[in-house]
């Protein structure tokens, strides 16, 4: 495994471990795969190398190494065969949550477990609410010193084998608190208590060797201090649970890949078609190296990802494009390797087929792709509004052309009818396929909210301007024809290139 330059020395060393225990457990984990048995005395071995606890503080029994040291932990674990899923979960379930908005008592607690190899589980997915987490039906009412927990969850990866279950349950049903996302609450579900169930164990593409099911709910009482956060804090924990989801689940195709171009390559350098081996055809060199670059770039964004967890600043972008990234180049790149195997590619003898179909699954577990674009462009234009502020651009004297100028022009403290369709006129030159935003607008004239949507409206109202409204109101802007004419004659919105005969304009 290459280490980054940032890396600390103990992570560095990490990493050179954790893949010599690879190649020592490979045989074992193939054997579990084939058998379709979950490998509990490889769980035991992680745990007594203090694996599952490489990003848990060393005050609480674990490494102390980060998120930096979970990836790098994860991408080598996920070289084998369907282990990588319980070693993931058990960290996703809660660390992260643990960590950000638990309490002193609850990470020694909790995190101790952790760090000693309990097996955990996230839970979030109902029958009714996938993308929409939001609208979680499963309940949670106070009782005293509990809550009482009713309902369903469902897709729960390592159901029935983990005792721990990070789930998230609707508090409270008010109108203005569902508005600001405060009706969710976060709590540690443990196996055992009375009222928890597993309903059902599903069968899911790549899960060879990975329990995934339902669970239900009923009256399940979970002690208070079992509740992560504050009632109604549940949605920020979430989130910040699904930041460090991400990154992992980004990291364990990491190793998927590897695995993949190194099986493409041995078995290209073995494989004879028309008197040589198939890895001197350019075209499979050039897919090799596709993999090879989607690969690296798959490993530069998600370390960096992790580097801003272990740094304290915000990775919530980063985390979601490292998941949709590398989930969307390895399911592309392994379409191609089995193109270039060929016939062996989709045999179970190769490890491509299952690494195909893991492929598929990781688009979807932790957040489909959508979904989780829709997360990065909310996300993205706030965090890069700055950047993203649309140039004021006006006539260029001499060239008659739309040109940027570099500082708006000062607001004009006067403002009616005549001067605002004037301002649509002039935008209607430099950008006659849009419309102006009514923030455009404001920058250009001093005016009052309601005075200016008074003029807009009155300017509707006479068919020289065309508005789109949404919700808060008056959003576009636009000149129709006869606002255009109104404003001035038609020889002013004319402009020709120089080289253009006068005999080419009627």
């Amino acid at each position: 495994m290459e280490s980054f330059h940032w890396w600390s020395e103990e992570q560095k060393n990490l990493a050179v471990e954790v893949e010599g225990f690879v190649d020592k457990i490979m045989p074992w984990a193939e054997e579990a795969w084939w058998k379709r048995e979950i490998a509990r005395d490889i769980y035991d071995e992680i745990a007594q190398r203090g694996y599952f606890g490489v990003a848990i503080p060393k005050a609480y029994g674990g490494m102390g190494l980060g998120a930096t040291g979970a990836s790098i932990a994860i991408e080598a674990i996920s070289e084998l065969p369907g282990i990588h899923y319980f070693f993931g979960t058990a960290m996703m379930g809660g660390l992260h949550q643990i960590m950000e908005f638990g309490s002193e008592e609850q990470k020694k607690i909790f995190l101790s477990r952790m760090a000693k190899g309990e097996l955990g589980v996230i839970s979030i997915t109902e029958p009714f609410v996938g993308t929409d987490a939001s609208a979680i039906e499963t309940t949670a009412k106070r009782d005293g010193d509990k809550y009482i927990i009713s309902g369903k969850k469902r897709f729960n990866t390592g159901v029935g084998v983990a005792h721990r279950y990070m789930l998230y349950a609707r508090t409270s049903d008010d109108p203005g608190q569902v508005a600001r996302y405060q009706h969710l609450t976060g709590f540690i579900v443990e196996k055992g208590m009375p009222g928890f169930s597993v309903e059902k164990v599903n069968e899911v593409l790549g899960y060879e060797t990975t329990t995934n099911g339902c669970l239900n709910l009923d009256e399940v009482p979970v002690p208070i201090g079992n509740r992560i956060g504050k009632e109604g804090e549940g949605w920020r924990v979430m989130t910040a649970g699904l930041n460090f989801e991400r990154t992992l689940i980004a990291a364990s195709l990491l190793g998927m890949f590897r695995t993949a171009i190194g099986a493409l390559v041995g078995y290209g350098k073995r494989r004879i078609q028309f008197g040589r081996p198939t890895i001197d055809f350019v075209n499979n060199q050039f897919k090799i190296a596709d993999l090879i670059t989607k690969f690296k770039l798959s490993r530069l964004i998600t370390y960096y990802a992790a580097y801003l967890f272990d740094s304290g600043q915000d990775p919530s972008i980063e985390a979601s494009i490292c998941k949709v990234f590398n989930s969307d180049m390895f399911m592309e790149a392994m379409v191609d390797a089995i193109q270039v195997m060929g016939g062996d590619g989709v045999t179970k003898f190769y490890p491509l087929e299952r690494l195909f179909r893991e492929a598929k699954t990781n688009q979807i577990a932790g957040g489909t792709s959508e979904a989780i674009k829709l997360v990065i462009y909310r996300m993205g234009l706030r965090q890069m509004a700055n950047d993203l502020q649309w140039p004021h651009r006006v006539i260029h004297p001499e060239l008659g052309v739309p040109v940027s100028v570099g500082e708006k022009p000062a607001k004009q403290s006067q403002i009616d009818e005549e001067k605002l369709l004037k301002v649509l006129a002039e935008d209607y030159k430099v950008n006659p396929g849009l419309y102006m935003s009514w923030e455009d607008i404001k920058d250009l004239f001093d005016v009052e909210d309601k005075k200016l949507d008074e003029l807009l409206t009155s300017l509707e109202q006479k068919n020289w301007v065309k508005l789109y409204r949404k919700k808060k109101g008056i959003e576009l802007v636009k000149a129709t024809y006869e606002g255009l004419k109104k404003a001035n004659p038609p020889q002013y919105y004319q402009w020709f290139p120089p080289w253009i005969k006068k005999e080419y304009v009627f």
